[in-house]
């Protein structure tokens, strides 16, 4: 009995190696496109969040799958994001990229077009981000700022507050 779940955990193991070591494929940016065509890179812009939301800063593909995100994020019609001055405290592109990412994917997922929902979202995947790369990103006083008022709760009353009317 001990043979065989030392069997399975070996396998278990190699297979989640094997999963680590796949290539993701950034998509290809088309140029320009209509409005309406963008509904169906959506979902491979949603991948590319994910992964950028995964990945190291310094992973070699981060670039690519950055520019897709960005592309998507800033061309979509099916996502409003309204940034204001508060969220722009964040001065790590990598957390601004993320931030916008996190935003659309509670946009598209809820199917919630509120900007405060979306912001909050968007803030707490940047701070999820900025917590676990913190010694390759460098201190960010935007994101220690957002960090302190979420362990104090008063992150989402601060960004309501700081919402354009």
């Amino acid at each position: 009995m001990k043979k065989i779940a030392v069997i399975i955990f070996g396998l278990l193991l190699a297979q989640g190696v094997r999963a680590q070591t796949i290539t993701f494929t950034v998509p290809e940016i088309p140029g320009d496109i209509e409005k309406t065509e963008y509904a169906k890179y959506t979902q491979p812009a949603m991948e590319c969040i994910e992964w950028l939301k995964v990945h190291s800063p310094n992973d070699v593909q981060r670039k690519k799958v950055s520019d897709f995100a960005l592309w998507w994020l800033f061309g979509t019609p099916d996502v409003r994001i309204e940034l204001n001055a508060a969220v722009a405290n964040i001065e790590n592109r990598d957390l601004l990229i993320l931030l916008l990412g996190g935003w659309a994917q509670y946009a598209i997922q809820s199917k919630d077009d509120s900007q405060l929902e979306g912001c909050y979202a968007g803030v707490n995947t940047a701070l999820n981000y900025y917590v676990k790369y913190k010694k390759v990103l460098g201190k960010d006083k935007g994101a220690e700022k957002f960090l302190k008022m979420r362990e104090k709760g008063t992150l989402k009353s601060y960004l309501a507050k700081s919402m354009p009317e």
